[in-house]
């Protein structure tokens, strides 16, 4: 097994990025361990570092565009639900959306880094509530920049002390997103409520069209 690894270990960024498209269609591959895998074979091998590199961004943007039509074709094909109906036409899409377009970076940075499916929940919801693709494009592409490359060079460069540096940061942003989660619930609130009243004094607003 090994010598056959060996030998075909100059296919490996292409391994890599069709095993990102894996996870995009909701097949448990980890994008963690794609990354962390990929900056040990190029630590070994210098060659394959940048095609790699390319291969993996591309990979996981990619992966991540398949979550968001994923959401997006099923908010389509099941809108004669009444329930989803109602979802897609409801306060809480707008809120949603509004959420997006004041934190967007921010949100998309700060759930890169969370894994076990968090990163696809919002990859999907951005597809089912209609973000408009080129905002969730550009959000996305912004953020897998800053989480796929920390994780990389991190590990790239510091080889066994990376997992020690991993978990300091992890613990960083751990801290960060309880405090922004708290920040956010508060002022979820007060947009609903704002968004409650706008729409209690505009009946017409009940039949939003879907973006």
């Amino acid at each position: 097994m090994l010598d056959f690894l060996l030998t075909y270990l100059h296919y490996w960024p292409l391994a890599a990025f069709i095993a990102l498209i894996l996870a995009g269609l909701n097949i448990p591959v980890s994008e963690d361990a794609i990354i962390v895998a990929s900056a040990a074979i190029c630590y070994e091998n210098p060659k394959l570092l940048i095609p790699t590199i390319l291969l993996v961004y591309v990979g996981i943007v990619s992966s991540d565009i398949i979550s968001y039509f994923w959401g997006y074709f099923c908010s389509k094909g099941l809108r004669s639900l009444k329930a989803v109906s109602r979802i897609l036409k409801s306060n809480k899409r707008i809120l949603f959306l509004n959420r997006l377009e004041k934190h967007g970076f921010l949100t998309f940075i700060t759930i890169r880094f969370i894994p076990f499916g968090v990163r696809n929940a919002l990859f999907l919801s951005s597809g089912f509530f209609h973000l408009k693709f080129w905002k969730f494009f550009i959000f996305d592409a912004i953020a897998a920049v800053i989480s796929s490359q920390s994780l990389f060079w991190i590990v790239y460069f510091l080889g066994d002390n990376s997992d020690l540096w991993v978990r300091i940061i992890a613990g960083v942003l751990l801290v960060f997103l309880i405090c922004f989660i708290i920040w956010n619930i508060r002022s979820i609130k007060k947009e609903l409520n704002q968004i409650n009243s706008k729409t209690n004094s505009n009946p017409q607003s009940q039949n939003l069209e879907l973006r």
